[in-house]
């Protein structure tokens, strides 16, 4: 319940709008014609809006009541799903024990050779996090969202949760950003890649039940036209059984993020067993756990 406050008055607060208590839980607040339009459609005007989260108080006073499945818990859902079709979020690096990464890094010279961090910097990697709907359409439609989140150093989905409960919001220093080097659009069709597949492994009936169904009544249409199935007729009712009938999977995006996540990169001089050194750039991702290719 407490989430589903948070985020009303979230709502409220980025519309520069501010509720007041004016009964024990029971708020109001002053929505001008466009909030209003936004929410109740095109004829609403703006108004004192009173809203609470409880169901008596609702009867008792008058107030919208905001709970889940309610109309204007809703109408407020609509409008945030309008905005903010590609955001931005970043993962602060104090969430990440540097002396220990850096511990691991040399670490992983072990006696061969010996290493020395002359520098470390911070710097940023990109993640490209899409909000997919698929639509596998056969003799029934059925729906699906997939979030699916792709690494722009390297193009790889990740196999595991990305952890969002540690992304804050925030721009982060520019000369920070590590370059892409996989595109947005190759990043897309990765995803739709790994989704294809992913489904490719699920359960085929919906779509075996459609193509047996379109066998049926191709037949029964054959029939129908015995000696004219070179006809213009033929092969405009054909084209429209494949339409309503045949089995397919359609994909599109929703919505996407860049989320931002901590880089460690190191500056080494690594000392080889005959005395000789040697310079080392070395770029840790401590989200994916894998070290960046970098030029030495």
């Amino acid at each position: 319940m407490r989430t589903m406050q948070q985020l009303v008055f979230d709502f409220f607060r980025l519309c520069n709008l501010e509720p007041v208590e004016i009964r024990k839980g029971v708020w109001q607040v002053r929505a001008d014609d466009a909030l209003m339009k936004e929410l109740d459609g095109w004829r609403a005007q703006g108004r004192l809006l009173q809203f609470t989260f409880d169901q008596r108080s609702a009867e008792t006073y008058g107030a919208d009541l905001i709970c889940h499945g309610s109309y204007r818990l809703n109408s407020i859902l609509q409008v945030i799903r309008k905005q903010g079709v590609l955001s931005q979020a970043h993962i602060p690096h104090h969430f990440f024990h540097e002396p220990g990464i850096r511990k691991k890094i040399l670490g992983g010279f072990g006696a061969v050779e010996r290493a020395y961090v002359v520098n470390c910097s911070l710097q940023y990697s990109q993640y490209l996090e899409l909000e997919i709907l698929a639509e596998a359409r056969g003799l029934q439609k059925k729906e699906s969202i997939h979030t699916v989140v792709v690494d722009l150093s390297s193009g790889k989905v990740l196999k595991f949760a990305f952890p969002y409960h540690l992304l804050k919001a925030g721009e982060v220093p520019k000369d920070t950003l590590r370059k892409r080097k996989c595109s947005f659009k190759q990043a897309f069709a990765n995803a739709t890649t790994h989704l294809h597949e992913t489904m490719a492994a699920s359960d085929h009936n919906w779509a075996y039940e459609a193509r047996h169904k379109l066998t049926l009544e191709e037949e029964k249409l054959r029939e129908f036209f015995q000696g004219r199935t070179e006809s213009e007729e033929f092969k405009a009712k054909k084209q429209e059984l494949h339409q309503r009938l045949a089995p397919a999977v359609r994909i599109d995006a929703l919505r996407g993020a860049i989320l931002l996540v901590p880089l460690f990169h190191y500056r080494l001089v690594v000392v080889e067993t005959h005395g000789k050194e040697k310079s080392k750039n070395l770029t840790y991702d401590p989200i994916g756990n894998q070290y960046l290719q970098d030029s030495d």
